[in-house]
């Protein structure tokens, strides 16, 4: 076994320690952009649809009746703060929301965040609020390696020879270029054949389980790749794939309620894989997408042409940026310097695709034994004025996380709640949290979106 790689649950992977993530995540400059293709091609076999089901979109769409909003105020409702004050800084997103019922277009949601997302956990929650009100199926984006079992929404699993490489993390994970995708990632196999494999999980809801289009997202600069694919054990047709120095989305003919999907790569070099994608053919995706150790200032180590692309051809409407628990632990007498690299960040953002609105999600409540107690981080304050400012001043909305918990020590008293709603390390939420979070950002999601729609109503009366 290498010295970057471990061994988890049998499996020889790639996979960073967390330890000294954060200093090299703060302070590493930028890695030089490649000039590479900037354009996403599809490639999409029709020739056999597996385990066809009576989820099938018309061939002539129609449009639906938008359902009636359902806004609530849960006790400790935190509004979410514009830029400059700016009231319709989400309206190119909402406008995204209302063109699901009107035009039929499938939207999403790209968020991000450290550990606390791990598992599907509040992306679930916020999914589900959000398919069930605009509609949409699947799990969305989901990368090719995880740790097993630990998303509880879908399972999966994988051949032994697969790598990753990560755009965060000490350098020695890096790949050779920083082409990462949207998971700040890519994956390559040793050998010439490797393989993939989901399968609901114990958890999965029935908007889980179904979709309407799988995709793989890819790139094979050197050689042809062939794809394999079977659901349900009914075996497709193979999909050959030209090698091409342009990154690729396959559309795989199965869709359904998910059994088992198994995809197999045959090459005679590796080609580099993004990941692969469960969705609707309308309605809203939502995209659970940890970057364990992270303190969201990494994404400026991927090249802007090749997420440019992908974001582009995925519609995304929204991206949530949720981090800050790796940076509380690390002290310091101010955090101007992480409020530069968010602000870097932002900017980076704006720069993929100008279209994009950012919500920032302010840093949660952690707590520390002090004494014989155990008590609030003294810096959270500081660390949440940095998210703050660094959002106002770049042009993004920010909700503060903190303050719709409770404020200070509010991890303690969710952590001793029953049944609990965090962990005993004072940091991680439970999914019993982490789902009352999801419900808090959905409802106040809605609430501006209910005024987006009244200024509306007023424009058109007003003429």
């Amino acid at each position: 076994m290498s010295p970057n790689q471990i061994e988890v649950f049998g499996w020889e992977v790639k996979i960073p320690s967390t330890k000294d993530v954060f200093p090299e995540s703060l302070l590493t400059a930028n890695e030089d952009e490649n000039v590479q293709p900037d354009a996403l091609e599809e490639v999409e076999e029709d020739s056999l649809t597996v385990d066809l089901t009576e989820i099938k979109k018309s061939s002539t769409w129609q449009p639906v009746e938008e359902k009636p909003l359902v806004v609530k105020t849960p006790k400790g409702a935190v509004a979410i703060e514009y830029p400059n004050n700016e009231k319709t800084y989400l309206d190119s997103f909402f406008q995204g929301l209302s063109s699901i019922s009107e035009e039929g277009n499938l939207i999403r949601v790209l968020h991000y965040g450290d550990s606390q997302l791990e598992g599907d956990r509040m992306t679930e929650r916020l999914r589900k609020n959000l398919q069930q009100q605009f509609g949409g199926c699947g799990v969305g984006l989901v990368p090719i390696m995880e740790l097993k079992n630990m998303r509880t929404t879908l399972s999966q699993d994988y051949s032994n020879n697969w790598d990753q490489y990560l755009c965060f993390g000490p350098k020695k994970y890096r790949g050779k270029h920083n082409d990462y995708g949207f998971f700040g990632k890519y994956f390559t196999y040793e050998g010439t054949e490797a393989s993939i494999n989901f399968t609901k999980a114990p958890y999965s809801k029935k908007l889980h389980k179904e979709f309407e289009n799988f995709n793989v997202y890819l790139r094979n600069t050197v050689a042809d790749v062939g794809l394999d694919y079977a659901m349900n054990s009914v075996e497709g047709k193979t999909v050959n794939i030209e090698a091409s120095s342009t990154p690729k989305m396959i559309k795989l003919p199965i869709s359904g309620a998910l059994g088992e999907v198994d995809v197999h790569f045959k090459s005679d070099v590796s080609p580099e894989v993004y990941g692969v994608s469960f969705d609707c053919n309308s309605g809203i995706a939502v995209d659970n997408i940890p970057m364990r150790g992270s303190s969201g200032t990494d994404f400026t180590k991927i090249r802007k042409g090749l997420l440019g692309d992908l974001v582009k051809d995925l519609n995304v409407k929204l991206v949530i940026l949720q981090f800050g628990v790796n940076v509380v632990p690390q002290e310091a007498e101010n955090y101007s310097f992480y409020e530069r690299l968010l602000v870097k960040q932002i900017n980076y953002f704006k720069e993929v695709n100008p279209d994009i609105k950012l919500l920032i999600v302010g840093v949660s409540d952690m707590a520390r034994k002090n004494g014989q107690k155990i008590e609030s981080y003294p810096n959270i304050d500081a660390v949440r004025a940095a998210e703050r400012r660094a959002a106002n001043k770049a042009g993004a909305a920010y909700w503060d996380l903190y303050l719709a918990m409770g404020g200070p020590n509010s991890i303690v008293k969710w952590a001793d709640k029953s049944p609990a709603w965090a962990g005993r390390d004072y940091t991680h939420f439970t999914r019993k949290g982490a789902n009352f979070i999801g419900d808090m950002l959905h409802n106040e999601l809605m609430r501006e979106y209910q005024r987006y729609k009244n200024r509306n109503k007023e424009d058109v009366t007003s003429k």
